[in-house]
């Protein structure tokens, strides 16, 4: 019995997939952002296409598979056909030649770039969620077989023997011909000639207009705020229960994308993706809440304190009277979310500093880089070469810049 199941089930499974790739998406000509793939998605199974490409968004922001999706779906979904009179319907193209050549070059780095264990896990949410949509919603707008055309009448024009008698010529009637009477869209027989063509369809009527579901925004937004809450009020650093309350607004969005509502959700999604990017990357000592520009000049070790927090200001320590023993080490650091440090050295102070930004400038003595997540470390043994004293300095900054230099 298990096996039998088993098999019914993996049965399911290709019967799916071979669906999906017979009425895969169709990328449209017009209507299309960039290559077309939310559209087409969006259009095939009846879903916003904006939720879609916040989706993907979504998904590029947590480990990039979003644009490994992406470009998946631009290779392979094929392109609306070039419309020809007489065919309202053409057949869909597949992508260009030089097209896919060129999404297959920036798809090697991209799969490469799938290391981590948050990207895996998103790839394989999205393509379950694509599979999920598709085998809810396979059977909305699929394009319906071509029907042939109406073979032509071989009964030219009739001509009348009595207000309810035509003779058709060729057809070997004579006065007592076959009788014929008027169709209702005809009811005076005044085109005869068109009896053959088939009833005209009744108009359709306009699909209803579905109700705005505004509590689907209002719920996903309270779950959010309170997950994000617990986590922090457990100790959770910041970046993590924005993190999840990220994720709350994601899985209220794909739940939007079935119940056709949630749209009010991308507006708190969008900025609240750039703040969780942006409290990633800062450190821990960003939500100290202390403000403002400090400058300690210590003349004694025992004046320079291990460590400096800020939230959000200038950190500058000048050594440059600070007075040590051949011998002696001193070691201190300063740890800035938003803003600039800078270390003024004596010249001929033994130093080993480890300078880091998220996002800035770093100048750590001769080393020097710039950008996201610029990193460096030096060490130097001033002009009078090794001995005379030595610093050990640790320098972070989120937003910022850090500076180390001789006087």
């Amino acid at each position: 019995m298990s096996s039998t199941k088993h098999a019914g089930a993996a049965a399911a499974f290709e019967d799916t997939l071979r669906d999906f790739w017979a009425t895969r998406p169709v990328r449209p000509r017009i209507g299309g952002k960039v290559g077309g793939v939310s559209a087409a998605i969006g259009r095939r199974y009846g879903i916003d296409p904006v939720l879609v490409r916040v989706a993907f968004v979504l998904a590029a922001i947590y480990g990039g598979a979003g644009v490994v999706l992406y470009l998946l779906g631009w290779l392979l979904f094929p392109k609306e056909g070039e419309p020809v009179p007489g065919n309202p319907s053409p057949k869909p193209e597949p992508t260009s030649s030089t097209l896919a050549v060129i999404l297959v070059v920036l798809l090697i780095p991209g799969v490469f770039w799938l290391t981590s264990t948050p990207s895996i896990i998103g790839l394989a949410a999205g393509l379950g969620v694509l599979y999920l949509v598709h085998r809810t919603y396979g059977e909305r707008n699929v394009a319906p077989p071509p029907t042939p055309a109406p073979a032509p009448s071989a009964n030219p024009a009739a001509t009348p023997v009595d207000e309810n008698t035509w003779v058709y010529p060729g057809s070997g009637t004579t006065a007592a011909a076959e009788a014929q009477s008027p169709p209702k869209w005809d009811p005076l027989g005044a085109a005869p000639f068109a009896w053959d063509l088939p009833e005209p369809a009744e108009p359709e009527q306009p699909e209803p207009r579905r109700p705005r579901r505004r509590w689907i925004t209002w719920t996903t937004l309270v779950l959010a705020a309170f997950a994000g809450g617990l986590t922090s009020s457990l100790g959770a650093p910041l970046a993590i229960a924005l993190a999840i309350a990220l994720g709350v607004l994601g899985l209220g969005l794909i739940a939007g994308s079935f119940l056709h509502g949630g749209r009010g959700l991308i507006a708190a999604a969008v900025p609240l993706a750039a703040v969780a990017m942006l409290a990633s990357a800062l450190p821990s000592s960003t939500f100290t809440g202390r403000i403002g520009d400090y400058t300690i000049v210590p003349t004694r070790t025992v004046e320079l304190d291990p460590n400096y927090e800020l939230s959000a200001g200038t950190v500058t320590l000048d050594l440059r009277d600070l007075k040590l023993a051949p011998d002696e080490n001193v070691t201190t650091s300063a740890n800035v979310g938003v803003g600039d440090v800078t270390v003024l050295l004596p010249p001929n102070v033994d130093v080993t500093a480890g300078c880091k930004t998220g996002l800035g400038d770093v100048q750590c003595l001769n080393a020097m880089s710039s950008g996201g997540a610029a990193d460096q470390t030096a060490t130097d043994y001033g002009a009078d070469g090794l001995g005379g004293g030595h610093v050990s300095l640790d320098l972070q900054v989120g937003v910022g810049s850090v500076e180390v230099s001789r006087g």
